[in-house]
């Protein structure tokens, strides 16, 4: 792109936030009605959306891909009383409930705000604010128990800031649903401290003319204070599951780990290589299997975690590589040590490949082409094996000891046994995104397309709306235009498939000129 020059005298203006919806100058009325054309514009498939924030753009065709309907009465209700309760109870949202309403209580009465706060699936558990506000919300179904996904609600501050996993503002007809463009929300994702996985999103919505940039600033803010306050109770929480693993210690010998209810290992005593993270334990007494193939007895703490001791000449099996490199955070574990490096990751990719193994020169043009140097195949190798165990792999030739359990493998497997639904759902993302190691490349895009030709080879019409709503999928044309063939005359979600193809091509048509 050529530089472009500009009057010395001439002031720069500010960059506009993306993430916001409007800033303090522009007429919200104005805009409101600037927007409602371009929805209805769109919606009808005169043409691609203009005048609307690409990100918003993004969020339609996703929604729609999904299959929602912009004439409905607003998000479904899909959790019972009774299961509404039980998704409380077990979320790990509800110690930072009071910590979140609180950093929001300084709001304007005035400005009748609604604060809902949801899962990591954007169903909403909590939802509180002006009186009024709420009656009027109800009548969208903006209330404790509804689903507001993109895929259930369309484009909207819960369910994008949940799909984006960033704070975002959705302004009057932004929304997806035209029940919805009255109101003006504001959405923040919330994040477990010690994992960094979303597990949550807070959210600040009022009727149009309220609309401010800072309601956007407020939430972000809800959402850092409920991280903070979760930071604290889980230090508390990780104390007291101290105290009690020294009390159990003193009256039973032998080597153990604690490990936290959601399977993290906090602490362990006379193991070699501990497990670092295990899936959730069953919390009661019993024998569990570590994926390295030791046996250990479990032995709860409360409903806070458990300790698990180690049984010492029994169970000792073979331990194995676990290979989860689709998507974007790949690992590789072994021995319950693990390994995020990507030139690591490739090279354990490339010997799951090849069972029968490479030479070092073989394994260096996989990696990195003609370019390739033994040298740096060496050195790699030398540092796996001093951090995972000489037990992983053989040097002559280079290839696994271990045995290999590979996402990408299984996925493979459903396509070949003709499952492409078990597929897709496995599938969570391109194989080591970030890779450009030339067997990478090869494998991923081979992998990527036998799946999509599956997929489309169904003419499964939720099969393909899932696979549209996929982000591997998002630009798929061909796709879009199969959906659209498959379902019925009739059926109403045509009008929204032929919408979304139409968004598609015409992007693809501006993209091309």
């Amino acid at each position: 792109m050529e530089p472009v020059h500009t009057d010395s005298a001439a002031v720069t203006a500010p960059r506009r936030n993306p993430w916001v919806a409007i800033d303090v100058s522009t007429d919200p009325v104005a805009h409101a009605r600037a927007l409602a054309r371009a929805h209805e514009r769109t919606i009808a498939g005169a043409e691609a959306p203009v005048g609307v924030r690409e990100l918003v753009a993004d969020s339609w065709r996703r929604s729609l891909a999904a299959g929602v309907a912009p004439e409905a009465d607003g998000a479904p209700v899909v959790l019972t009383d009774e299961e509404l309760e039980n998704a409380r109870a077990r979320s790990r949202l509800a110690p930072a409930i009071e910590a979140i309403l609180d950093t929001l209580s300084s709001l304007d009465a005035e400005a009748r705000h609604v604060v809902a706060i949801g899962d990591a699936e954007a169903n909403l558990l909590w939802v509180t604010g002006n009186i009024a506000a709420l009656d009027l919300a109800r009548e969208m179904h903006f209330q404790e128990g509804a689903a507001w996904s993109e895929s259930a609600a369309g484009t909207n501050a819960v369910g994008t800031a949940a799909a984006l996993d960033h704070p975002v503002q959705i302004f009057s007809a932004e929304h997806l649903v035209a029940a919805v463009h009255a109101w003006t929300c504001s959405g923040a994702p919330i994040h477990d401290p010690a994992t960094g996985e979303l597990i949550g999103v807070v959210d600040l919505t009022a009727e149009l003319r309220t609309v401010h940039p800072h309601t956007l600033s407020l939430a972000t803010l809800a959402a850092r204070a409920a991280e903070i306050t979760l930071r604290l109770h889980q230090l508390e929480e990780t104390a007291r599951l101290h105290e009690h693993w020294q009390a159990i210690a003193e009256r039973r010998r032998g080597a153990s780990v604690l490990v936290h209810r959601t399977g993290r290992v906090i602490a362990s005593r006379g193991v070699v290589d501990p497990p670092r993270e295990l899936a959730p334990p069953e919390l009661a007494h019993g024998t569990l299997r570590t994926p390295d193939g030791r046996l250990w007895d479990a032995e709860p703490i409360g409903c806070e975690g458990a300790v698990l001791w180690l049984r010492r000449g029994r169970g000792d099996g073979t331990p194995r590589l676990s290979l989860r490199v689709l998507g974007r955070r790949p690992l590789a574990c072994f021995a319950g040590c693990e390994e995020r490096g990507l030139r690591s990751l490739e090279l354990l990719a490339v010997l799951a490949m090849h069972p029968d193994g490479l030479t070092a020169e073989q394994l260096a043009l996989s990696l990195y082409g003609e370019r390739g140097k033994t040298v740096t195949v060496r050195a790699q190798v030398h540092r796996l094996r001093a951090h995972l165990g000489e037990r992983l792999l053989d040097t002559q030739p280079y290839r696994l000891r271990a045995p290999v359990d590979a996402d990408w493998s299984k996925v493979q497997r459903f396509i070949s046994n003709g499952r492409p639904d078990a597929a897709l759902k496995a599938y969570a993302g391109p194989l080591l995104p970030a890779s450009d190691a030339p067997e990478i490349r090869e494998a991923r895009g081979l992998l990527e397309e036998s799946l999509r030709r599956s997929v489309l080879t169904s003419a499964d019409c939720e099969l393909l709306a899932q696979w549209l709503a996929h982000p591997s999928g998002a630009d798929d044309l061909p796709a879009a235009r199969t959906l659209v063939a498959v379902l019925p005359a009739g059926d109403p979600r045509r009008a929204a498939a032929t919408a979304a193809a139409s968004i598609l091509a015409r992007r693809m048509s501006l993209a091309a000129a």
